[in-house]
């Protein structure tokens, strides 16, 4: 077998596994990766690395190298192109534990932007996050959520080269897509700030992914504060934030006092995983419907 068969045949393997059809919206307006390899019964196969790499020239002058590698526990691709004042190089992997990433760089004579995505697809979680500039000013875009269950909540920020920047936000949840006006935050500020830095995930099997307080869907021992029928006619039991998770200090925030549902004219957040909570308003969130953006630790109002 000669060395382009090679070649070939390992790229071919590489470009196959990389999960490249999940990146669809990433960064741009508040998609969120669909799709992809169900590798939940996928047993860790280990195999000697291999390494592939090719160079060409296009006919505009572009010249291009890829490197495929199989890991032996995954594999890996980096592309990089140049021409002239223009270089782009992408790189993608995903393993055999599930874990998958993609990231983009790329720099002309104009601006510069970069973005990338990382995520597991035996848990479903990913997050995303993107960056630009060019002289008429700079843009930055951020966003994390789960594709088993269909949720995803995301951030914009834009500045102009006048200095105005301005602020966007997309939460999805059960097929609805919201892009309604942010309540900043008064405490924390900043992409998981009010985490140390560090990306929450709902955890399985419990009430909103642990964010109201570590107890498991329907457990007997949470205080039920009644439920709310939603938009598409499903009941969620709404149960008592527990102290020191996420949920109470996202209520201590905004100087919000959890009440049962039920009553009209409250403030009622819907959080992870069909959770819901309501708390009376006030003079800073005002009575309505809310979904929470787990990143910022900010409420956002549900409008269409």
């Amino acid at each position: 077998m000669n060395a382009n068969r090679i070649f070939s045949l390992s790229l071919a393997l590489a470009f196959a596994l990389l999960p490249a059809a999940g990146y669809a919206g990433r960064g741009g307006g508040g998609g969120r990766p669909s799709g992809g390899f169900d590798m939940h019964g996928d047993v860790g196969t280990y195999h000697p690395p291999q390494t592939a790499t090719h160079s060409s020239t296009g006919p505009a002058g572009t010249s291009r190298t890829t490197t495929a590698t199989n890991t032996g526990n995954g594999y890996n691709r980096t592309t990089t192109a140049t021409n002239g004042d223009y270089n782009r190089t992408t790189t993608g992997g995903a393993s055999n534990n599930g874990n998958y990433y993609h990231s983009s760089t790329g720099s002309n004579g104009y601006g510069t932007h970069s973005s990338s995505t990382n995520g597991n697809y035996n848990s479903g979680n990913y997050n995303h996050s993107g960056s630009g500039s060019n002289p008429y000013g700079s843009y930055n875009t951020s966003g994390s959520g789960n594709t088993y269950n269909h949720t995803y909540s995301g951030s914009g920020t834009a500045t102009n080269a006048w200095g105005q920047t301005y602020h966007s936000s997309t939460y999805a949840n059960n097929g609805y897509v919201y892009h309604g006006a942010v309540v900043t935050n008064p405490v924390y500020h900043g992409v998981w700030g009010w985490n140390g830095g560090y990306a929450w995930y709902p955890a399985p099997y419990y009430w909103g992914g642990g964010f109201w307080g570590a107890f498991a869907i329907g457990a007997t021992s949470a205080a039920v504060y009644g439920s709310i029928v939603a938009a598409n006619n499903a009941t969620y039991t709404s149960y008592q934030a527990q102290p020191e998770s996420p949920g109470a200090k996202l209520l201590s925030s905004y100087n919000l006092t959890q009440t049962s549902c039920g009553a009209p004219n409250l403030v009622v957040i819907y959080g992870p995983n069909n959770s819901v909570i309501c708390a009376y308003p006030n003079n800073l969130v005002s009575a309505g419907n809310y979904s929470v953006d787990q990143q910022t630790l900010t409420i956002v109002s549900e409008k269409t």
